[in-house]
């Protein structure tokens, strides 16, 4: 996206019928090392005209379409120049870029490995055969119900890209036709196209439409490029980025080319203005693409500066105050061989940038890392629908990460896209079943409670004994089916990680909600209730088994209980008697701690008046006093 412009001082030239390959290619080359991609390419194409075969006027050409961001065309090209016997092994890594971004990973791959066997001290190829070789691992799976991406409509504008959030609405740059008999519209050498200027639009909220683009006032679009702005808190502050200018002309190197600047402008009497040039600009590399952290103490750019790690880098400044300290080139978890560019610090203070250096699907690529302390997190790809074979950039988001928009070229030309996040509502499908019989069981109500926010949302079994629900993503749920008329279960249900568009079935993950009519005359076990000989404080695994009576009544809140406790044989009846009551009232109170309605609970204590041991007391092994030793419950009206 960096785009560096020289002015080359051309004198006048006859031009001849008879001018050959090498004088159109030479005509290229001169148009082409001063960035202007566009005007070569029609000297390259009248080269070849005259040779279809001239090694330097295909490659260029080329090279031409890859800058200019045609890989269509540039394939082509590449597919026969990495053939010719001049080739560069370089050829072969470009046409590699070029068929990811038209989405031929497996001809990709093998570009990428003749490139790798050319040069195998380049390990920066190693990612991007990772990546042409496993494309699926950078697809979202992102459903048309998880979110939307919608282009923003920019009328007027061929191109459009770098919005950032500003007044209830984006500022962005834009590019225009330019027509021949235009006066005072400079034409762009690499596009054809007019200088990028700053613009705003906002949305309607009634009508959903985007109001025309505005240029912003004031002195922050100058003669030639003006671009990727990034604001303060207050909205009076400006970043932006702009070719190098001096009194209306490009400023130029000893090489003879323009870079790239930050420029500071403040909001007064309703236009931008008081312009500052960032301290840390030079005439000898670019500064762009700033961004400012939330607190307007960080502001992150990207630089070509010598020093870094690949094309260009990304960098920060801290504010001490009075003036932004030196620049600080963020390290090589970030940075690669490749480019870093379009930084964003995001509403969770993550920071989002693009590059084409780590592992996607081709081009430029979304990728977000989080600093811990002096170190930042691997950056992770976006994955697709976020990221496209194609330049993804300048991805922003709202306060609440709900709503933002990218830039794309999928569609071919560099365009704003708006991205809405949607709540996840995900689709379940919960099975009831007859507890004995194992059919459909249906008519119940059947309640989904979250767990985190205590919302309960509601419906009824249908005859297939199946109940469905559209729960929120990313939550815990209890579902329960409540009556009071028959006894049933809970289970527990996520749908975190699930997608809007798979129904969760929880007879699939062998979940079903049990119904069973009570039977009053039933003594229900509690399973290895124990007591210590003598004692009626409840054991420790005794409590596990507890657990599920005291689920079993918040399950079924309609219906009361008996506890009924057992002692074995020793002792006196009157002492049994006393004992099994106390143990009786100890499971009731454990219960009621865990929040049941004392008024469901009633007990009473049998003694050792129901054994269930045939032994003759006094000859009666430890096992089986414990046998008699236990509590029961049954259900009471």
């Amino acid at each position: 996206m960096k785009k560096r412009y020289v002015i080359a001082s051309l004198g006048a030239a006859l031009i001849f019928a008879g001018c050959g390959a090498p004088y159109w290619t030479k005509k290229g080359n001169r148009d082409y090392d001063a960035y202007a991609y566009a005007n070569a390419v029609t000297s390259y194409k009248k080269a070849l005209d005259k040779k279809a075969d001239y090694y330097e006027a295909k490659k260029k050409l080329a090279d031409s379409y890859r800058l200019m961001n045609n890989p269509s065309a540039a394939e082509e090209l590449y597919k026969d120049v990495v053939t010719m016997p001049d080739s560069d092994p370089m050829n072969q890594f470009y046409y590699g870029q070029v068929l990811m971004q038209n989405k031929k990973y497996a001809e990709a791959k093998k570009a990428f490995e003749e490139y790798a066997k050319a040069k195998p001290e380049d390990t920066f190829v190693k990612a991007l055969i990772e990546a042409a070789a496993n494309p699926g691992k950078f697809d979202g799976k992102l459903d048309d119900c998880a979110y939307s991406l919608t282009p923003i409509e920019t009328s007027g504008l061929l191109n459009a890209l770098g919005g950032t959030p500003y007044n209830f609405g984006y500022v962005f740059a834009g590019e225009s036709a330019v027509e021949a008999e235009e006066k005072g519209k400079q034409r762009n050498p690499y596009t054809g196209n007019s200088f990028m200027d700053l613009y705003f639009i906002k949305k309607d909220k009634s009508s959903a439409k985007w109001s025309a683009p505005e240029a912003l006032k004031g002195g922050v679009n100058g003669e030639f490029h003006d671009a990727f702005a990034t604001f303060s808190a207050d909205g009076q502050t400006v970043y932006f980025t702009r070719t190098q200018t001096d009194k209306g002309k490009m400023r130029l190197n000893n090489n003879q080319v323009s870079n790239l600047e930050i420029i500071k402008a403040t909001f007064l009497d309703g236009e931008w203005t008081n312009l500052e040039s960032f301290p840390y600009n030079s005439l000898e590399f670019s500064n762009g693409h700033p961004a400012l952290s939330a607190d307007g103490k960080t502001l992150y750019f990207s630089s070509d500066r010598p020093g870094g790690y690949g094309s260009t880098d990304l960098y920060s400044c801290k504010w001490n105050g009075t003036s932004w300290d030196a620049p600080v080139n963020l390290g090589p978890t970030i940075n690669t061989p490749g480019r870093e560019v379009m930084p964003h610090v995001g509403f969770d203070e993550k920071l989002y940038f693009s590059s084409d250096g780590h592992a996607g699907l081709g081009g430029l690529d979304i990728f977000s890392s989080t600093k811990n302390g002096s170190n930042w997190s691997v950056p992770a790809n976006l994955k697709s629908p976020v990221n496209s074979s194609r330049d993804d950039f300048s991805f922003v988001l709202d306060s609440e990460g709900k709503i933002g928009n990218l830039t794309s070229s999928r569609g071919g030309t560099d365009k704003l896209y708006e991205v809405i996040y949607k709540d996840v509502i995900v689709p379940v499908e919960v099975c009831l079943v007859d507890k004995i019989t194992r059919k459909p069981a249906s008519g119940l109500m059947v309640y989904a409670e979250n767990k985190d926010t205590g919302e309960i949302d509601s419906t009824s079994a249908g005859s297939d004994g199946k109940a469905t629900f559209r729960l929120k993503g990313e939550y815990d749920f209890v579902i329960k089916a409540r009556s009071a008329t028959v006894l049933t279960n809970s289970i527990d249900i996520t749908t975190k990680g699930k997608s809007c568009a798979t129904v969760v079935k929880t007879c699939d993950d062998g979940k079903v909600l049990e119904v069973e009519a009570p039977d009053y005359a039933k003594e229900y076990d509690i399973n290895d209730i124990y007591y210590d000989y003598n004692k009626w404080n409840i054991r420790p695994d005794a409590a596990k088994q507890l657990d599920k009576l005291v689920k079993l009544l918040q399950d079924n809140p309609s219906f009361k209980i008996e506890l009924g406790s057992h002692t074995d044989c020793r002792g006196s009846e009157e002492y049994n008697q006393k004992l099994s009551e106390n143990r009786a009232k100890a499971v009731v109170k454990y219960c009621t701690l865990r929040d049941i309605d004392p008024s469901r609970l009633t007990y009473k204590g049998y003694g050792e008046t129901v054994r269930r041991s045939s032994c003759v007391c006094e000859s009666c092994s430890e096992a089986e006093w414990q046998q008699d030793r236990r509590t029961v419950f049954k259900l009471i009206k």
